[in-house]
């Protein structure tokens, strides 16, 4: 697993309103977890460990699944390999398994899926896949604001991007 940043540290609103570190908190309760990759997209998938820094675990395509035995308090996030969206498990993009499978002794599937996008967004990713070359992007006539945000985009889409590094 590679280790990202610490400066990338994650805080959420805890039920009593104060912000608390996303991070493993213990490892007692396992949890037999299968992430389907419900997009067409490659996909990152991280893990949170107990100080709260994003440890890369692998890259899954699309359609494909991955299995790990984790922990209920273990938090999971999942990302577009090209242009690092955050992608969700129950509209939901920090995944914690739910505490009613701690233990058991089989496999719980969990599909990731694409949040909720703007039309605007949506209609961009869609240009930036087809066209080939981001130079195509001045013959569209495009606002100058849009037209850089889909050259950016279709810069990503024709990059190929290597795996974070392994330990």
């Amino acid at each position: 697993m590679s280790e990202s940043d610490e400066s990338d540290l994650l805080y959420e609103i805890d039920a009593h309103g104060q912000s608390m570190l996303v991070r493993s908190l213990e490892s007692t309760q396992r949890a037999y977890l299968r992430f389907t990759n419900k997009t067409s997209r490659p996909i990152d998938i991280w893990w949170r460990d107990f100080r709260g820094v994003k440890r890369h675990y692998v890259r899954l395509e699309g359609g494909r699944y991955f299995d790990v035995n984790s922990f209920i308090t273990h938090p999971w996030e999942f990302t577009d390999v090209a242009t690092k969206e955050r992608y969700v498990i129950n509209n939901n993009p920090i995944y914690r398994p739910p505490t009613n499978i701690g233990g058991m002794m089989f496999r719980a599937n969990w599909n990731i899926t694409i949040g909720v996008r703007s039309l605007r967004h949506t209609v961009l990713l869609a240009l930036a896949l087809h066209l080939k070359d981001s130079n195509a992007v001045n013959a569209l006539g495009l606002p100058r604001v849009l037209a850089e945000e889909l050259q950016r985009l279709t810069i990503l889409f024709h990059i190929p991007q290597p795996p974070p590094s392994r330990d």
